[in-house]
């Protein structure tokens, strides 16, 4: 039972805070002597510890079959904690609770269909809801569960919003024809925003890009649709980009408007172009004439043009802060509980460590990365946001490009299928695997640490060789070597720092590269100085 509640813990996770050292005490005894008591609920389903405990609580009292006690653990966040809360709940003659609880996890996730539709038996009818139905058929969709979303949607038949969900389902499904026939069927705006994806004329993007434009709202869709179109366009047809610009324009996407725009005449002109006088196209005026504001703080333009004289953080102080003050989570940190104490959700400075000390480097980052702007007050959360795994040793470069990759997940598994901590596309690893001469190869094995960071690191320092500079190499990684080669061929040698920013913003092809260089090469610059001598990001911006 024990186990059970760890691996449930590892699928939905937990909430828990800081905790006192009275109440690390008591949690351990609960967890040594069971957790199914009303003095322990009274003493730790208020405290700082309350997430995990009730999650304990639940799953001891399901043991032990004492649903009275179960009943009472009603504000646990766990879906499968909350499926046995219900069921609790239910055994009491209490129904209507159950109901309410079943509604909210299975609107919430698709894992439990089996075990709460038993429980709601005769009233199951009461969770097929329109609202919870769409919710559900839209989740198996986007997670390719294509036979699981046509379940859902056979109860949506009179539905208004069926065509636009059975579109979404046939697009995940791969089925880009009929997913674009159902969505020109629908009435659901945000069908015209798939329709600038899927379409494959340019002039047919350029129409649903205009409608999508036209409708009210929808402004997060509209700015995605707008950059991928941009972009797209701005590869292939300069007539139908600057009508597609003249139209962001209009539909008041200002931000958008005025850096394609700049964009455009920078390639078109050079140097001598005009341009607005706002980041970062100011600082492409920088690159271009050695006049103007210099970029402050530590970012990718700053780095290049107005780098620091010194680390601009207290590395011993650092160092020496890299011990829990917590004292009840360092109470069960040294009494070996990593296993439970890092499935916390709490997000404070003390968690974030805690995480970084247990290996969880990818949590510690995530807890750490909203106070990443306190670094003066907090010294250490300088290495739980740059950590180093040990199975990277001292190789930087593929610590930079890991972390932006996948926050050191070892079983990360991206939209496209790149896989693991370096996130490896299938094709690629194959290829490696063949010249790197490993043997009983198979895609699978890119979910191992070492395989997979053993694989990336030879295929990032293979391009950094071939390209010279690591922001080129970085762009690579992402892109694919050819888009790399194809946009330099275009814009010729890089002399100095300053062809690198317009490089970078104005002739690598997507959005999503350009911003994966300038991250990329902040995190070599805080690798550098964290566990390298200062200048190794330096030494790949040479001309």
């Amino acid at each position: 039972m024990r186990l059970l509640f760890l691996v449930l813990f590892i699928l939905f996770g937990t909430q828990a805070q800081g905790a006192t050292l009275k109440e690390g005490k008591l949690f351990e005894k609960a967890l040594k002597e069971g957790a199914c008591s009303l003095n322990y609920f009274k003493e730790l389903s208020r405290g700082e510890l309350k997430e995990p405990f009730l999650n304990l609580f639940v799953w001891d009292c399901l043991e032990k079959r004492n649903y009275k006690l179960l009943s009472l653990a009603k504000e646990v966040k766990n879906p499968y904690s909350k499926v046995e809360v219900a069921r609790a709940l239910k055994e009491l003659g209490k129904e209507e609770e159950a109901l309410e609880i079943l509604k909210e996890v299975f609107k919430s996730t698709n894992r439990l269909d089996e075990e709460i539709t038993l429980i709601a038996g005769k009233r199951v009818k009461e969770l097929f809801t329109p609202e919870i139905l769409r919710v559900k058929a839209w989740r198996a969709a986007k997670n390719r569960q294509i036979d699981q979303a046509l379940f859902y949607l056979d109860y949506l038949k009179e539905d208004p919003l069926i065509t636009y969900l059975l579109a979404y389902t046939f697009l995940r499904a791969g089925k880009r024809e009929t997913a674009k026939e159902l969505f020109k069927e629908s009435k659901n705006p945000s069908s015209y925003y798939f329709l600038v994806f899927i379409s494959k004329s340019l002039p047919e993007k350029v129409f649903w890009y205009q409608k999508l434009l036209s409708q009210k709202g929808k402004e997060r869709l509209k700015e995605r649709a707008t950059v991928y179109l941009l972009d797209y366009l701005f590869r292939r047809d300069f007539g139908l980009f600057r009508l597609a610009l003249r139209e962001t324009g209009k539909a008041g996407l200002t931000k958008l408007y005025l850096y394609y725009r700049d964009r455009y005449r920078v390639y078109t002109q050079g140097c001598k172009a005009e341009v607005a006088n706002r980041a970062p196209q100011k600082w492409w005026k920088r690159a271009c004439k050695g006049k103007g504001e210099l970029p402050k703080g530590i970012n990718f333009y700053s780095l290049l043009l107005n780098p620091p004289k010194s680390f601009p953080f207290n590395l011993k102080e650092g160092k020496k802060e890299l011990k829990l003050k917590d004292e009840g989570l360092k109470y069960l940190y040294k009494k070996g509980y990593c296993q439970i104490l890092s499935l916390i959700d709490k997000k404070t400075p003390q968690t974030a460590l805690l995480m970084y000390l247990c290996g969880e480097y990818r949590k510690g980052i995530i807890f750490g990365a909203p106070f990443k702007n306190r670094l003066n007050k907090y010294p250490y959360l300088l290495f739980v946001l740059y950590p180093k795994p040990p199975i990277f040793k001292g190789d930087l470069i593929s610590l930079a490009i890991a972390r932006q990759e996948s926050l050191f997940h070892k079983r990360a598994l991206s939209r496209s299928g790149a896989i693991g901590l370096m996130q490896i596309m299938p094709k690629t690893g194959r290829e490696i695997a063949i010249r790197l001469k490993e043997k009983n190869y198979k895609t699978e094995r890119l979910f191992e640490p070492e395989l997979n960071y053993r694989f990336g690191s030879y295929y990032i320092h293979k391009l950094l060789k071939r390209f010279k500079l690591f922001p080129l190499a970085a762009a690579a990684y992402n892109c694919g070597p050819l888009r790399v080669k194809r946009a330099l061929k275009t814009f010729g040698k890089i002399k100095g720092k300053e062809d690198l920013i317009l490089f970078t913003d104005v002739y690598l092809p997507f959005a999503e590269t350009r911003e994966y260089v300038k991250r990329t090469l902040v995190n070599l610059y805080y690798y550098s100085n964290l566990y390298g001598n200062g200048t190794e990001w330096k030494t790949f911006l040479k001309p």
